[in-house]
């Protein structure tokens, strides 16, 4: 070590007040936990102290860190060009060819890709397109989804719990229950969307009924209303196919991509056919605008974790028998329950342990962990799909310790 001790201790000192007093917050007290570098499926900070990551920093690294395919791809991209032209004008490779790959995972339906920088900018635009296309206003959602926090994505969200302050937003949205059949005849001719998710993920990942989100797609196609489905969390493998409604069966209107799409870098994406995607062309042209949507060295990324998810087919094919093992192992009088799909999970805890208090804990233990937006007393657990039964057994027998500890 080229510097003492107290020299590593200053240096992450120094980096943890500059992120509070100079980074705007979002919470009033964030874990300021400070990251050095990221290899595999760890975090390490300044003194070299490893973290598990048990989430892949929310959905986004399902390779896990500093994987070589999406590296070697990121650094040949650089090389050539970062940005050379605001969106949709210049044929740019990485853009083209991953329009193809990803076209190449879904229904034939589907045959146009519009890249931007996240999923909230996704479904900002599809809600756009389902305006125009319809020549309609409404927007159905459901209750405890979360789709973004920009304005028309704020105002579709499933609670009240972070709107307030920022009204008046969108009119002639609504709220519908999940899994539950009486939105059928919610859904009108007057609806332009229904925003949904094959997995209600900021409600503690609740799988939709595969007869009721069936019976939502016809009922869409009968009124012609647009469905906008949000893949956000549960694309690029991580429920166990390409994307969690080819498990379903059904093909969408509208499907929205990001956080592991990206493979790490800021990109997002809406798909589309292009009876739907044309109305953006003309009256007005240039319907939707990006500068760096589509970013070269992000659409670089992208190639590089379809290149390894292809290469490597055991990763996706290995999930349910991790679902299962999961299941197996988190079995504990203070575990009420465990929702989710794949590898992605809400571990619900008895009202007497604190979540919190738990997921602080295992942080100090060495394993990252997190809440939901609208889950109470919930353990968000999201691993890479590169995690080893090794590491997932190390994991899994840390968040049994610690629940222990705060059950005695």
């Amino acid at each position: 070590m080229l510097f003492g001790r107290g020299t590593y201790l200053r240096g992450m000192a120094s980096i943890r007040s500059l992120f509070l007093n100079h980074v705007a917050q979002v919470v009033g007290a964030p874990s300021a936990l400070v990251i050095d570098r990221a290899e595999g499926n760890y975090l390490y900070d300044p003194e070299g102290k490893a973290y598990l990551d048990f989430i892949s920093g929310i959905s986004v690294a399902n390779l896990g860190h500093g994987h070589p395919s999406v590296v070697e791809s990121v650094l040949e991209q650089v090389k050539k060009h970062m940005h050379v032209m605001v969106y949709g004008e210049f044929a740019i490779g990485p853009q083209a060819k991953l329009a193809q790959k990803t076209l190449e995972k879904l229904h034939p339906c589907m045959d146009r890709v519009y890249f931007v920088n996240s999923g909230t900018e996704a479904i900002e635009a599809s809600m756009k397109i389902a305006k125009k296309y319809t020549g309609r206003s409404q927007f159905i959602s459901f209750k405890n989804s979360y789709h973004g926090s920009t304005h028309g994505s704020l105002s579709i969200q499933g609670s009240d719990k972070y709107k307030g302050g920022y009204y008046p937003l969108l009119p002639d949205t609504f709220q519908a229950n999940f899994n539950d059949f009486a939105v059928l005849e919610q859904i009108t001719s007057k609806t332009a969307g229904v925003v949904i998710e094959c997995i209600q993920a900021g409600s503690g990942y609740i799988p939709a009924d595969l007869a009721w989100i069936t019976a939502v797609r016809a009922r869409c196609r009968e009124v012609g209303a647009l469905m906008i489905l949000d893949e956000i969390q549960t694309g690029m493998g991580r429920t166990g196919p390409w994307f969690a409604h080819l498990d379903y069966g059904f093909c969408p209107d509208i499907m929205c991509l990001a956080k592991a799409y990206g493979g790490g870098l800021p990109l997002g994406a809406f798909v589309a056919p292009e009876h739907i995607m044309k109305v953006i062309q003309a009256d007005p042209f240039l319907g939707h605008i990006t500068t760096f949507g589509g970013n070269p060295v992000s659409c670089a990324a992208s190639l590089g974790v379809f290149e390894a998810l292809e290469s490597s087919p055991d990763l996706m094919a290995g999930i349910p028998a991790k679902e299962q093992h999961i299941r197996d192992v988190l079995v504990h009088p203070s575990i009420e329950k465990i929702s989710g799909k794949g590898l992605m999970y809400c571990l619900w805890l008895k009202p007497e342990i604190d979540s919190f208090a738990v997921i602080d804990r295992l942080e100090q233990e060495g394993l990252i962990t997190n809440s939901f937006l609208f889950a109470e007393n919930a353990i968000r657990i999201t691993p890479p799909l590169t995690i080893s039964r090794e590491e997932l057994d190390k994991g899994l027998k840390l968040i049994l310790r610690v629940i222990e500890e705060f059950s005695a």
